[in-house]
């Protein structure tokens, strides 16, 4: 007859509260000031989403429309070149031309399940994609750079850049 083996008492765990100012969540030290959360050391902004933490600014494009490098001087433009580079982006990481390592899973909710009309809404957006560089002409290589594969434009291909992106808002007449 095989003996049982006792249980053990468990000793009582004394949780000590959490501090809010500073937590550690996978190695990444995060600290919190006024309601924003901010990654030590180089206080990069974070975001808390559904599931995950992610930066506030992931990519190129949008370090420039929070810098205003879209359009220094008007806002509305600024905000309107952003909107077309963001659809870009979107159109980018649906059809899977996008090299990001890390994803955020805001772009990706309207993704719909199941392989089959996942691949025709691959299909259709590839062509959006395509037909969107198109009409771009000459500028199809800066966008690709600083959109797809997030690298800077440099200050001389700025202003190639923002006519790209105009060519883009009159395209989809954004």
């Amino acid at each position: 007859m095989a003996k049982k083996k006792k249980k053990k008492p468990q000793k009582p765990h004394s949780k000590s509260p959490q501090s809010n100012e500073v937590r550690d969540l996978g190695g990444q030290t995060l600290v919190n000031i006024d309601g924003k959360i901010f990654r030590l050391p180089d206080m990069a902004e974070m975001v808390q989403g559904n599931r995950y933490i992610y930066k506030k600014i992931n990519s190129i494009h949008e370090n420039y429309y929070y810098r205003s490098q879209l359009d220094p001087f008007d806002a509305k433009k600024n905000a309107t070149r952003f909107a077309a580079g963001q659809k870009l982006e979107y159109l980018a990481i649906v059809s899977g031309k996008n090299k990001s390592c890390t994803m955020n899973f805001d772009y990706l909710a309207g993704i719909p399940n199941g392989t089959e009309f996942f691949n025709i809404f691959k299909i259709d957006h590839e062509q959006e994609f395509n037909d969107a560089l198109k009409h771009t002409k000459q500028l199809q290589s800066i966008l690709w750079d600083v959109i797809v594969d997030n690298k800077p434009a440099t200050h001389r291909r700025m202003d190639k850049y923002r006519e790209g992106l105009d060519l883009l808002i009159d395209y989809w007449k954004l």
